[in-house]
């Protein structure tokens, strides 16, 4: 089987576990961690940091690259660098899942940074934080257990173009440690998987998170108009059934660039009246059809649905 493996190339007759001889897949759908408070114990549990960034599949094929986003769609024109160096592989043919992300001299990930970059219609920061390989040179891989399908994608991208691509490391220790070192790095959280699991497609307990801070996507129902061009808070929606109810305001985590971009983004969707179920007395709001999703940090939620302390985080283009 012409599958790289950890330590050395395999012979024609290598065997992996739970390999399928299989033609090449059209996108496949991501698996999704579930959320937790806390990450699992036990020894058959594995350990990655979870970083802030867009979900991506890198397909790989006889020297053609394409890069399709956490739905589906075909990203590969504006994920160009990664789709650049992923003809560079050492492999032929390859489905590999994982996050593009702008990277931080200090090894964490800026969201704001990676909208910036997309934004000005530039690649060049981006990297590819990967997790996972679901296909290699003409086997469907997903029914091989986790920790072999990161073997041999480690093996992949220790050859890899330096700098665009990051693989994700995993560490065997206890869950509770690993988390609580991660929330003092400032990291998102952590991404906990069984080490023998195959892939699971969807939202799945297989793949658990475990977030330091909370965070949320949130249609925007309005804003609040900051001069012609920039806004300075944002009006957040939540629904319940096909109830959408007022959940807050977001009056940080703007840089001058978002600012200017989300009131572009938003002017279009301008409207007369309160997009809200149950109206809301807000007389600086501008109100907007709740189609632009956007990510959102905070501390807590009220008894009433209330965010406190909300934080923009930044636009969420990908779903």
């Amino acid at each position: 089987m012409p599958i790289p493996r950890p330590k050395a190339p395999p012979s024609r007759n290598a065997r992996i576990a739970g390999a399928l001889k299989a033609p090449f897949p059209r996108f496949i759908e991501p698996a999704h961690p579930t959320q937790h408070e806390k990450p699992p114990a036990g020894d058959q549990w594995i350990h990655e940091i979870k970083v802030d960034g867009y979900r991506a599949q890198l397909h790989v094929r006889d020297g053609v690259s394409r890069v399709f986003s956490r739905r589906g769609n075909d990203w590969t024109e504006r994920f160009g660098s990664i789709a650049h160096d992923g003809r560079q592989l050492p492999i032929r043919q390859a489905v590999i899942d994982g996050e593009v992300i702008v990277a931080t001299p200090d090894g964490l990930s800026d969201f704001s940074a990676l909208q910036t970059e997309l934004a000005n219609g530039r690649s060049d920061r981006l990297t590819f934080y990967v997790f996972d390989l679901l296909y290699a040179d003409g086997f469907d891989l997903r029914r091989t257990p986790l920790i072999e399908r990161k073997a041999i994608l480690g093996t992949i991208i220790a050859k890899a173009p330096r700098g665009r691509f990051l693989f994700a490391e995993h560490l065997e220790l206890d869950g509770a440690a690993v988390y609580a070192r991660a929330c003092q790095m400032g990291i998102e959280g952590i991404v906990s998987k069984l080490r023998n699991a195959p892939y699971p497609s969807g939202r799945s307990e297989a793949w658990r998170k475990a977030l330091c801070r909370q965070r949320e996507k949130f249609p925007v129902v309005g804003f609040v108009a900051e001069q012609p061009r920039s806004i300075s808070a944002l009006y957040l929606g939540r629904r319940e059934g096909e109830e959408l109810l007022y959940a807050g305001k977001a009056g940080t985590g703007f840089t001058f660039e978002t600012a200017r971009a989300l009131r572009e983004r938003l002017n279009p969707l301008v409207v007369r009246k309160s997009p809200l179920t149950t109206p809301v007395r807000k007389p600086k709001a501008t109100w907007v059809k709740p189609d632009l999703l956007v990510d959102v940090q905070y501390r807590s939620i009220t008894p009433d649905g209330r965010l406190r302390h909300a934080s923009f985080k930044g636009l969420r283009d990908d779903l």
